[in-house]
This record gives structure tokens, sequence and C-alpha cells, in this order.
């Protein structure tokens, strides 16, 4: 009898216990083998050749696997197999036609896989769900790069520096890639499981394909050859990639990030209501019709009077001269109605009110509360925005804050951006710790039950905003997006803190929060410095000095403006605007329009790019010679009801015209296949391409291009309304039989509508038909240009039906 102390015996004989059974049941002899091991599943159904697999929290990782034999004229599939349970637990697969042998091994977190056949192949669906993503996970032999915080921590408080490590992967590394639904690519071997922050990878060889049968899985081919693995990284976010905490990103009040106009890059402190009014009236009338969402008040609006610090019943506190109060005295002279009346102005126009404040900070309490506030070891009140800084430690601070929140919320404020938000006490080491209320408090744990009293208090549908101030992001499952990144300011390089955010953040966009990549973009047309004199505030004059050495001026030029806004639009991150609106020329409105609104795209690239963005970075590099990891191609990959396709670009980063060549390995394109091509930003097709399409790319300017598998029938490659070539476009069907092709537009009305098309040499228009969603016709041109046509038509109120006879 075995001794049952031994666990081996005891798994061996609960694995020959499920043999067992098997066989009472079938009354075959061995027709169901499974071996469990290692929290691992491997379910081998012998009677129809297939096994699946399974992890503990994961549920099904692979399921109707089979094993194949790749030949000279495809794969085939092994079919008269047994299994059994053999030596330190491992699953032997033996097939008779031809003659293999397969071991399968369940190691902690991974799966192992050999076989005697050098040409074997496993391949079946991979259970996915909308929670499983496609991703490319962080290469550990790439090149190292440092996911950082700003220097925020380091120069205002000496305190430390938030740095992680990060590389770059050493295939395609000048690729940024991101997802519009259910993707797949060459070389994107791996799907991250977005509920429990697990990393599923198959191998570099291994090959996952869009399953068309499903909703959301991927066909898995797994070459074995020399040996398959599938490795399991279980707290990916938080232990490989650094970062604080993973609570999955609640997209249900905000599918998709933010679209948001800040007052401070184009007025900063020197904002009015009127300001404000003006912007919120041009907003309403030139953008939300395109989606447009938030009007955000930032900073200008409240000053204390100054302190006397014979006020101040405890002398050994040194008084701030002056300081934010956030719900008490709004200026009456910029602001004479009030936030009351700014709030409901903002939303009569059909949008939402946002508001900056520092939620660490607070002047009017000092007096009647000196033990509300952090003090140095001076005896010296902490000051962050030359205003008192709290201490939440204390059970009043909490108090107050839920106060100050009602009276907010209360106010009609839809969206906070908070600044200065690091723990304090922890990282700022002039805090005096012995007069904290709680002096041993854990210091992270209090600010997310500071954070959870500020998001108890207005409640899960308001939109947070948090600049962490260098620190860690310690605010993940409160915060809807962060701005992490440096200070954008008005021209071309003024926009690299934009980039250097966007490749720095990326990663965690839509899956722990959304990136703000910074408070405005800059489309406005070049000034040099003297002309901004008369047209912008002094303090945005004094920034640019700061900022860089020799200045070069303000505005971008139309080229700079295109790949901005491409940058923001393909990525899908918070789209942020902060010029003077009503003052934009109308070929840079017409950028905005073709870019919003923002979509639910997530990144594929599940890793840093790294940044080493500073504050005066341009005093020491120009742009022509820096760039950090920038990349200089976007691949967006779509599956949606406008097709499977990919949103290519290419930037020119240089201020000379460069010639390039977009690779359709670069896509994790079939390289076999032929591909029709549509220049967005041109409106126009470029033809069918193999392998590659050559470009010149002029300063600073990025190429934008749908990329379309060539199908032997009529397709949609293209529409003039949004740049990602989906949005819009809410069915299409292609009828083989009747030789039709249908499909269904979301329009603007009152605005022009072209969709573009690519027809094989046998097909010829017999009827074009175009009707609203309530069935009235619509005029409607119908123009070929060689194998390519267009359909053009003005929209109206409802959705557009169309559809094309041939």
């Amino acid at each position: 009898m075995p001794d049952l102390s031994n666990d081996r015996h005891i798994q061996s004989c609960c694995i020959a216990l499920i043999l067992f059974s098997s066989t009472l049941a079938s009354g075959q002899a061995q027709a169901h083998v499974s071996l469990q091991k290692n929290g691992w599943t491997i379910d081998c159904d012998v009677e129809n050749a297939t096994f699946t697999i399974a992890a503990e929290g994961l549920g099904k990782i692979a399921d109707e696997v089979e094993l194949s034999e790749e030949t000279p004229s495809g794969a085939k599939r092994l079919m008269h197999l047994s299994a059994r349970i053999e030596g330190d637990q491992q699953l032997l697969i033996e097939t008779t036609s031809p003659k293999t042998s397969w071991i399968i091994d369940a190691l902690p977190d991974k799966i192992m896989v050999s076989t005697t056949d050098y040409h074997g192949v496993m391949t079946g669906r991979v259970a996915s769900s909308a929670g499983r993503t496609i991703a490319i996970l962080l290469d550990p032999q790439g090149e190292p790069v440092q996911w950082k915080g700003t220097d925020e921590l380091v120069n205002g408080w000496g305190g430390p520096r938030t740095v992680n490590a990060s590389s770059l992967p050493r295939n395609h590394p000048e690729v940024l890639h991101m997802g519009l639904g259910h993707v797949s690519g060459s070389g994107m071997h791996s799907l991250f499981d977005r509920q429990t922050d697990t990393a599923i990878d198959f191998g570099a060889n291994a090959a996952l394909a869009v399953d068309e049968e499903s909703v959301a899985g991927y066909r898995l081919t797994l070459p074995v050859q020399d040996g398959a693995a599938i490795q399991l990284t279980r707290n990916y976010f938080t232990k490989t990639l650094g970062v604080p905490f993973y609570i999955p990103y609640d997209d249900a009040n905000s599918p998709a990030a933010p679209m948001v106009w800040s007052s401070w890059t184009g007025y900063y402190s020197t904002v009015t209501e009127k300001d404000i009014a003006r912007n919120a009236d041009w907003l309403a009338k030139n953008l939300k019709p395109y989606g447009f969402q938030y009007v955000v008040l930032d900073d200008g609006y409240d000053r204390l009077a100054d302190f006397n610090s014979q006020d101040v019943p405890n002398k050994t506190v040194h008084a701030p001269s002056v300081g934010h109060a956030w719900t008490e005295n709004w200026s009456s002279d910029r602001f004479p109605h009030g936030p009351h009346w700014l709030t409901d102005y903002i939303h009569a126009k059909g949008l939402k009110a946002g508001l900056w404040l520092v939620p660490n900070v607070y002047g009017p309490a000092l007096k009647e509360h000196p033990d509300w506030y952090l003090y140095d070891k001076q005896g010296k009140v902490i000051e962050d925005y030359s205003t008192p800084a709290l201490d939440s430690t204390n059970p009043q601070v909490l108090a107050f804050l839920e106060s100050l929140f009602t009276k907010l919320d209360n106010f009609g404020f839809d969206y906070y951006k908070f600044d200065g938000e690091p723990a304090l006490p922890l990282y700022a080491p002039q805090v005096d710790k012995s007069r904290l209320y709680a002096p041993t408090a854990d210091f992270i744990d209090n600010y997310r039950k500071r954070f959870g009293v500020i998001r108890g208090t207005i409640g899960p549908g308001r939109f947070i905003e948090e600049c962490p101030a260098g620190s860690p992001l310690n605010g993940i499952g409160f915060v809807n997006s962060y701005f992490n990144g440096q200070d954008l300011y008005s021209n071309w390089q003024g926009m690299y803190a934009l980039f250097s955010a966007i490749g720095n953040d990326l990663f965690l966009n839509h899956y722990v929060s959304y990136v703000m990549p910074g408070e405005g973009l800059e489309l406005g047309e070049p000034l040099t410095m003297s002309e901004a004199k008369t047209k912008r505030p002094s303090v945005a004059l004094d920034v640019e000095r700061s900022r860089e050495d020799p200045t070069t001026g303000f505005g971008v030029t139309l080229a700079e403006a295109r790949t901005v806004v491409t940058y923001v639009a393909l990525t899908g991150v918070a789209y942020p605007l902060a010029n003077v609106m009503p003052e934009l020329p109308e070929e840079r409105v017409k950028l905005l329009r073709a870019t919003m609104p923002t979509l639910a795209i997530l990144p594929i690239d599940l890793f840093s790019r790294g940044t080493d963005s500073t504050w005066d970075k341009f005093k020491h590099v120009t742009a022509d010679s820096y760039i950090h990891h920038f990349p200089e191609v976007l691949d967006l990959k779509v599956n949606s009801a406008a097709g499977e396709y990919d949103v290519a670009t290419e930037t020119n980063w240089r201020s000379e015209t460069t010639e390039r060549s977009l690779t359709f390995d670069q896509l994790g394109l079939d390289l076999a296949g032929e591909y029709v091509a549509f220049d967005f930003w041109n409106q126009k097709p470029l033809g069918v391409f193999t392998k590659k399409i050559d470009l010149s790319i002029a300063p600073h300017d990025t190429d934008v291009l749908l990329v379309h598998r060539l199908q032997n029938r009529p397709q949609l490659i293209g529409n003039s309304r949004h740049i990602s070539g989906s949005y819009s476009i809410l069915e299409q069907r292609w009828d083989g039989e009747r030789r039709q092709l249908a499909g269904k537009s979301e329009v603007i009305a009152g605005e022009p509508y072209t969709l573009w098309f690519n027809l094989p040499r046998s097909f010829h228009e017999t009827g074009v038909h175009v009707t609203s969603a309530s069935g009235k016709p619509i005029a409607a041109t119908w123009n070929m240009q060689g194998s390519f046509a267009r359909l053009s038509f003005v929209g109206g109120d409802e959705p557009v039906n169309w559809r094309i006879e041939f």
C-alpha cells in the first residue's frame, strides 16, 4: 500500500482515479485522460484526438487543440492517438500514422511541449473574451529604457525619482501598435487577461489569428519542432512593469478617453468668465457635433486675502501670504457670476464643466484648525501651490474633503483636474512626521483612503484627472486619467512633451486609466515672439523663455498640426485642447473634426517606450538633434463594421523632406498578399501594393494610410469623416449573389460625407441608392477614378443608408 503522506503518490492516485472513472463512463480504455498538476488541467479527448488547456484562476487557455504534421501539401492532422500519464506526471500522447510521440508537462505557470516529429504543429482555438486582448509584451532582451515620472518631486521637494526599467522590442522597435476591436497580426503571440493582470505568451514562433467564428477568440498555430512553451506571467502590470496597483479600468461611464478644453495654456491664471463662455460657445457650435465634451477652468478663479501671522494661534507657524480656497473667494472681477452660473452656462451649451484644484492644499482653515496641516522640522507650514498643505492622516481633514467635494459637486462640476498629488508625508523629506495626526500611518494606504472619500462623495460618474507630480501612480482604481508628463507649451518643440508622454505611458491607457498627454495641443498658426507679445499673455512668453533657448516662436505649421492630432487620435489617449479656440483657422478646425471623437482604442504594446523629457530639454538640444524612442510608425489595427485593416502612419521628425518605405512586415501583414492603400489626409486612393509602400514625407508631417487586403469584389477603403476609417460606419455588408455592397453611416448634419471604394475590373456600378434612416431619398454623386470610386452626399439629421449595385 502506498505511503499516503507522499504528495507524489497522492497525485498519482488522483490521476489514476480520473482515468479509471473515465473508462467506466465511456466503456473504452483511456478514452479521456486528464493531467492536473501545478494549477494546470490538460484534458485529452482521445476519441476525438483533441485536448484543452486550462489554468487555475484563468479558466480555459486553449480549446479543441489538435496535433498536426506540416507536409509539402499542407498540415496533416494526426487522428489515431493514445494518451497516458507517465514519468514525472507528464502527459504522453502517441500517434500511429505517422508514428510520433508528444510529451506535455505542466510546470508552475508554464506548459512545455516536445515531440519526436520535427514538423509537428499544435493548432487550436484560444479561449478569449472581451477581457482578454492581443498583446506584445516587454522584451527583456531589447534596448533598455526607463519608465519615469517627472522630476517634480526631485526638484520641488528633494524627494525620490520614480523610475522603472523597461525596454524596446528587438523586432521593429520603431513601430507603436494599437488595436480597435478584435485584431491580430504577425509577431503578436501573446494575450493579456485584464481581469487578473496575467500575460499569456504562446512563444515567438506561435501565430494568433482572429477566429472568424468567435466574437473574441483566436486560432492558435504553434510549431513544436525543437519544443514549445505556453508561459503565464501573473501580476504583469505590478511585478513586470512596476505599476504600483492593478485594478482593471471600469469604462462604464467613459468608454473612450475624454475630449477636454482647458484654459491653462491659452490664458494661464489671467482667464476670465468671459473667456470661458466665449470658448464654450465656440466649442458647442464647432466641435460638439463631433463628440466634444468638457470645458475645464484651470486656475485663476480664487485666491485668499493675505494672512497675518499674528492671527495664527501657534506662533511657531509661519503663515503663507496667499493661498487657494477652492469654493470660497472666487474673484468677483474675473468671475462675477460665480461657479453655479458658470457650470449652468456650460451645461446649457450641451457640454460638461470641469475645474482645476489641488486637494492636497487649502488655505482658510489654518487659523482655526492648525492641526489639520503639515509642518517642516522648523515648525513652518508646508506649502504647495503657495497654499498650506493638509495632513490627510487626520480624520477631520477627510471629513473636510467630503464637505469640500459635496460643495463642488453641488456647484455642478463634472470633471476634476487634480494637480500636485503626491502623498507628501511619504515623498517630501521636509515633512515633520512627528507632528502628523498619525505619525506611523501607512501613507499609501492613507492616500488611497483619502481618494476613496473623494470618489465616494462625487460618485463614479464624475471624471478625475490626476497629476501625480512625479510620484508613483498610487491613485489607480480611483482616477480616470493620469497626466504623468511635462507641461506642454505653445510651439512644435513644446509638443515633444506630448509625444514623450504617449511613448512613456500609453501601455496604461484604458487598462488602468486613460493617459492625459498634456494640458493642450498647440494648433495655432506660427507667430514670432514679437507677434506673440500682442496676442498671447505675457506669462506664455515667460514660460517659453524658461523652456527653450533660443526661442522658436509660437504656433505650428499645418504639417506639424497634422502630426499632433494624428498621434492623439490613433493612440486613443485623452484629447486635450487649450488654444483660444475662436482664433483657430478653419483648416486647423478641420483637423480636429476629422479626428474626433476619441475611440475605444487599446494599446497592444504593453510596455513603456521610456522618456528623458525634462522641463528645459530644448535649452540643450533642438528638435532636429533630439528624438527619444519616438515611434516612426503608428499601426492601429482595426476590426469593425468598416472592415479588417490597418491605419498606418509614417512620421518625419526632421526638418527636411525624407523618403521612406512603409513595409508590410512592420505592420505584421502577409508579405505574399496584395493590399490597397488610401491616403486619409489627402483623401485619395494610392493604389495596390505588395511588400511595401514608398512615401515622400514633408518636414514634421505624418502620412496616414488605410491599408486593406485586396479583395476580388468591391470593397470600402476609406471615408472622409474620421481618421480611423471606422467611426461613422455603422453597418456594411456584401451580397455576392445580388452583387450589392450596402451600409449605414453616421453623418454630421449639413456636412459633406464621402465614401471611397476599390472596384475590380469585372465590376461596374449599375445603380446607387442613398436614403435617410427613415427612407427619404438623398442626392448623391458617384465618380469613378480608374479602379476607384467615390460616393458623396451631404449629411442630414439621421444616419444614412447607402447601397451600390454592380
